[in-house]
């Protein structure tokens, strides 16, 4: 199985030109409060004059419905990630009201089977995600990915996508490609000094491919 790669965070039109010339399947940009904060008017214009060559997404957190259908109007979004404390409504509404595609990250408990059970109806995807200090997403951090096979057997059985994010980088993803994934979500691990670098992306896609090339 061809594994999809999403590159989240990009905080510039620099980054936007760099992800759009990797090997990512889809690139995300955080309307979240955050460090990597950017706003639908920035990325309108930094996608505007660019051919759209991948998959874009918007990551949300806990924000009205209204916001999000305003930022899917602005920008040429093809997915909304929910990466907060959205309900189950949320995602429905949300659906109906964009006819988009809506992800929904859930963050990495000892519940987790029982969060893909309730989402997988409703959402597109579901991005699992660890929790450091309260903080869900953009932590640099990992959860155990022991676990990554019972996530992905649960994700199998309720017949969804199940993308995998948190302190992925190009010095550990081997360790999680053993796994088999659907997907990854990386953020911080191909940044540079807070930008996004085409070195470390460069480096990491030629583990992927490592170990894409030896399972054929």
């Amino acid at each position: 199985m061809v594994m999809y790669v999403k590159y989240c965070g990009c905080q510039s039109e620099d980054d936007y030109k760099l992800l759009s010339s990797s090997r990512a399947d889809i690139i995300g940009f955080v309307f979240a409060e955050s460090k990597r904060k950017v706003t639908p008017e920035e990325v309108s214009s930094w996608v505007r004059f660019h051919e759209k060559r991948k998959l874009l997404a918007g990551v949300f957190q806990n924000s009205s419905i209204e916001e999000m259908v305003s930022a899917a109007k602005e920008v040429p979004l093809d997915i909304i990630q929910c990466h907060g404390n959205e309900s189950v409504s949320t995602i429905i509404n949300l659906k109906k009201r964009t006819k988009k595609l809506v992800y929904k990250a859930i963050p990495y408990s000892g519940t987790i089977s029982e969060q893909i059970s309730v989402f997988a109806k409703y959402a597109d995807a579901i991005v699992v995600d660890s929790v450091s200090k309260g903080q869900f997403g953009g932590t640099g951090i990992s959860f155990s990915w022991t676990q990554v096979p019972a996530i992905l057997k649960e994700a199998k059985k309720e017949n969804v996508p199940c993308f995998i994010a948190g302190g992925i980088n190009p010095e550990n993803i081997n360790s999680l490609l053993e796994y088999d994934p659907y997907g990854v979500d990386l953020s911080g691990g191909i940044e540079y000094e807070g930008k996004k670098s085409s070195e470390r992306i460069k480096k990491l896609e030629r583990m992927i491919s490592h170990v894409s090339s030896n399972r054929t």
